[in-house]
């Protein structure tokens, strides 16, 4: 996550340094479907990273440690992070 997103803003930066037409070129390609894909895993990973790290912090107070709770919160957060990228990109796109 933040190979790729280290990346992606330091080309983001160095296209707007360059000028006009370097900006609009990389605009170009960060709105192609390759460049869509990108930004929707990065959202996906930051959404599965901050979630994860949400369950350790339950876990590090001392609750759900319950194998049912745990098993359950464990198989819910991949959900819960499509559920939150898809919502991030529906606001994204139709608002």
């Amino acid at each position: 996550m933040a190979v790729i997103g280290g990346i992606l803003l330091i080309g983001w930066l160095m296209a707007l340094a360059s000028g006009p037409e370097a900006y609009a070129w990389y605009v170009g390609w960060a709105t192609s479907p390759i460049g869509y894909l990108l930004m929707v895993g990065l959202s996906w990973a930051f959404f599965q990273h901050m979630l994860s790290g949400l369950r350790h912090f339950v876990l590090d107070i001392g609750a759900g440690y319950e194998v049912d709770n745990n098993n359950r919160w464990s198989a819910l957060l991949p959900v819960l992070s499509i559920v939150l990228t898809a919502f991030l990109w529906a606001i994204i796109f139709f608002a």
